[in-house]
């Protein structure tokens, strides 16, 4: 059985899913120590999203649903888990075995954002800038509204972004030249993330910004 975890290990290739609902904060910077996130196994985070990306063409509609919900809610983290549960095809779709891949509910969600803009056919840089002058979504935290901030303003660095290889000197690239629009969308307050931490709280943010757009 698929269930939702809250720590991402290092997996290797064939890594079968194991999620478990205990309740996490989010996103939480402090979590992100440790190992928790911010050495999180490249390798991993691209099994997740192949993982995620199945699970978004297999249950289109439901995905969309949860993730436009407030993510502090049980109805969120039990949105999240029933989904892996529903599509434990996946796994074995994407050749996970035996190995373990333990993942948060901001990085699984996070890369069911990505899988679900990239099935939009409009190059995501255009669709972001359209969504920035558009319907405003709402932001569930203060990390969140500083990437959602972060979105609205910077779309082109946004779209570079999620459309780097998890793990990859690129994807840090990218989050180094979105450090100047976080600091101004900050203000004064501090926030500290790693890559991987960054990355998630624009997807999810992004996601739910196109998806006001819809409603």
């Amino acid at each position: 059985m698929i269930t939702l975890a809250f720590a991402m290990f290092a997996a290797a290739q064939g890594a079968t899913p194991v999620m478990d609902n205990t309740p996490t904060p989010w996103p939480n910077p402090e979590r992100e120590q440790n190992g928790v996130i911010v050495k999180a196994d490249p390798q991993a985070r691209q099994t997740m999203a192949l993982f995620a990306a199945c699970v978004a063409e297999a249950s289109p509609d439901k995905v969309s649903e949860v993730l436009t919900r407030d993510f502090r809610t049980t109805e969120y983290r039990n949105g999240l888990r029933n989904l892996a549960r529903a599509n434990e095809g996946c796994g074995k779709r994407v050749g996970m075995r035996d190995e373990t891949l333990r993942s948060q509910n901001l990085p699984f969600a996070a890369s069911l954002a990505e899988a679900m803009m990239a099935r939009q056919g409009a190059p995501l840089k255009l669709r972001i800038a359209k969504a920035a002058s558009g319907k405003e979504a709402a932001t569930f935290a203060p990390s969140d509204k500083i990437a959602m901030c972060v979105a609205r303003s910077t779309p082109d660095e946004v779209a570079h972004l999620l459309a780097t290889a998890p793990g990859s000197d690129l994807e840090t690239q990218a989050a180094n030249q979105l450090a100047p629009a976080v600091k101004l969308c900050a203000q004064n307050l501090e926030m500290q993330s790693s890559v991987t931490g960054l990355r998630s709280i624009i997807a999810t943010a992004t996601f739910r910004l196109l998806a006001a757009q819809e409603s």
